[in-house]
């Protein structure tokens, strides 16, 4: 997919109207809580710094974890609501030209036949500017709202992922790209023997064909994943053009690069059939210490016991039961255990000191799990291009949510930006109709 060596940019637009930043001091000022306008103003702002991607996180439930019941997520507002973030794409779409769009929707809990026939309308509503971020879905309160009493185990759910994205894929291509013939004069709408069943029957679906759709600018979305466990890299490796990543330092950044790397081969592709958008929370101030003071002000802000809410969300654990001078460490057997999100914390493991306890980790996890970079913009742009040519100019950059919405993006737009299109690495026009052509060029 990353077959050219541009910096690609994307900002993720998960969450953004709760996680604390619903009472942000500088969030959704001027703008209706949860209507559309604040969302076409990203869809804007991200078009004006020739962005590539605008994206959306989702599940469908409402955290238990913490204290055994759902009120500190309500009462908090942590992850909760979460309203479908599907109608917002075709007005955003409609808002600014260039920036794509990535939806996520679940091989866990839906079918492959529904996300196939959505996400071609889509792309056609969107002129081309569609992705499909897979997910495996990981909580356990929402494997009860979609009707299970238990979570599949972890890599059964990617046994079922594989399958589904390849019958997703099969429909996408069941009619070919010439079908339609659209001929008054004969009468002839398309030609029926470009248009071909399916016949899929596997361990978790049976479906016939064809996908009733005519083909959308793109053929298909691009296809993202975001899995980190041994499972999910090689999901990516198997089907995804640009994988969602966070990792904590370089180091770990490189290690992932080659991790993936492998499994392409694996698979028969190139390392350059995927690329990686690695997540990362940028604050940018006028001086490093104005940055700084942004950051602090925002922490001062957020309850003390948001982060420990969140980890609990996050682990599948009640870490509000748990002494808060425990070292983290000693929770990683129980934590593997709970089937949820175990990449990203043998990551956690892998980056913070041995001596770490539950409360310093949740007060880090308060404001953002990601690798942050705080400063001015000559400053964040040296550290993206050393991490963009030490991972391989193999993919690019998706914003973390920041301190206040929209000012994050905002800021990077009008600051970071032009410093990253001075030096070269991002575009400064949009290279094609398609997201697909604006990831290639």
């Amino acid at each position: 997919m990353s077959q050219s060596r541009t910096m690609h940019l994307a900002a993720d637009l998960s969450h953004i109207h709760t996680d604390y930043l619903w009472r942000a001091a500088g969030s959704w000022i001027g703008y209706p809580y949860l209507g559309p306008e604040l969302y076409e103003e990203c869809a804007r702002i991200a078009a004006r710094g020739c962005m590539d991607l605008l994206f959306f996180g989702d599940s469908a439930n409402t955290s238990e974890n913490h204290g055994g019941n759902h009120h500190a997520a309500v009462r908090y507002g942590m992850r909760w609501p979460k309203h479908d973030p599907m109608p917002f794409i075709p007005l955003m779409a409609r808002a600014a030209q260039g920036v794509g769009f990535g939806l996520t929707m679940s091989t866990t809990y839906h079918h492959p036949f529904h996300v196939a026939r959505l996400f071609n309308s889509l792309d056609h509503v969107t002129g081309g500017r569609i992705a499909w971020n897979a997910v495996t879905s990981a909580y356990k309160n929402e494997a009860q709202n979609w009707g299970f009493d238990e979570m599949m185990e972890h890599d059964e759910r990617y046994v079922r992922a594989t399958e589904h994205m390849g019958v997703a894929c099969k429909l996408w291509d069941s009619v070919e790209k010439d079908a339609i013939v659209f001929d008054k004069t004969t009468g002839v709408f398309a030609d029926p023997t470009k248009v071909h069943l399916i016949n899929h029957r596997g361990k978790y679906f049976k479906v016939r064909g064809p996908l009733p759709v005519m083909p959308s600018p793109q053929g298909r979305p691009v296809l993202i994943q975001a899995g980190q466990s041994p499972a999910g890299i090689d999901l990516a490796a198997t089907y995804a053009e640009m994988q969602f990543v966070s990792r904590n330092t370089l180091a770990s950044m490189k290690k992932h690069r080659a991790e993936l790397d492998a499994r392409l081969a694996a698979h028969g592709r190139s390392p350059r059939d995927c690329g990686v958008l690695w997540s990362l929370r940028i604050q940018v101030g006028e001086s490093d210490e104005d940055a700084r003071e942004k950051e602090r002000r925002y922490i001062a802000s957020i309850p003390v016991e948001a982060g420990i809410i969140e980890m609990s969300h996050m682990y599948g654990i009640d870490f509000s039961a748990l002494p808060a001078d425990m070292p983290v460490i000693e929770l990683a057997e129980t934590i593997q255990r709970q089937n949820v999100h175990w990449g990203n914390f043998k990551e956690v493991l892998e980056t913070i000191d041995p001596a770490t306890t539950i409360a310093q980790l949740g007060r880090k996890n308060a404001i953002g799990k990601n690798h942050a970079i705080l400063g001015t913009p000559k400053r964040i742009a040296d550290q993206l291009e050393e991490f963009h040519y030490e991972t391989g100019e193999n993919g690019g950059f998706i914003l973390a949510k920041g301190f206040e919405i929209p000012g994050y993006l905002r800021d990077f737009v009008e600051y970071v930006v032009p410093e990253l299109q001075r030096r070269g690495l991002s575009k400064t026009r949009y290279s094609g109709r398609t997201l697909r052509e604006n990831l290639n060029g």
